[in-house]
């Protein structure tokens, strides 16, 4: 017969290595790089970066270039109207600029002393469908 204290050491253990793997998971998942895949997500994360809070980004009318015009995949330069609400409640106005339709945007907000700040690209990697339901559930608990 198997000493009680082995067992309940060997619980302890088990339990351990489950909560340290799943801190690992967590770890993971909170320094992974933010996916981008919308304008709306590129505007927030350069004002997340230049620690501007927020509170609304809307988008107005897309202008493309009329003189360098491109067509088919290769649509741009374009300008879009951006519309940023902060949290005290003023509203400021500017433009993303992209020489394609979604590769190399600028944001232009000058009220707010950004003028050509560089954007990120958008993610190009398929994120798993388990992943998007994780941080959805993740979303609605902090939310």
């Amino acid at each position: 017969m198997v000493n009680r204290a082995v067992i309940v050491r060997s619980a302890l253990v088990l339990a351990v290595c489950a909560l340290m793997c799943i801190a690992a998971i967590g770890a993971l998942l909170a320094l992974r790089p933010p996916v981008i895949r919308s304008y709306e997500d590129q505007v927030a994360y350069a004002l997340r970066a230049q620690r501007i809070p927020y509170q609304q980004i809307r988008f107005g009318e897309m202008h493309p270039d009329r003189v360098n015009r491109q067509y088919g995949d290769y649509v741009g330069p374009i300008t879009i109207a951006v519309y940023v609400t902060l949290n005290d409640g003023r509203e400021v106005a500017g433009w993303v600029e992209c020489r394609r339709m979604a590769e190399n945007c600028t944001l232009s907000l000058l009220d707010l002393g950004l003028r050509r700040a560089p954007l990120p690209e958008f993610s190009k990697q398929r994120v798993w469908p388990w992943i998007e339901w994780f941080e959805r559930a993740v979303a609605d608990l902090w939310n």
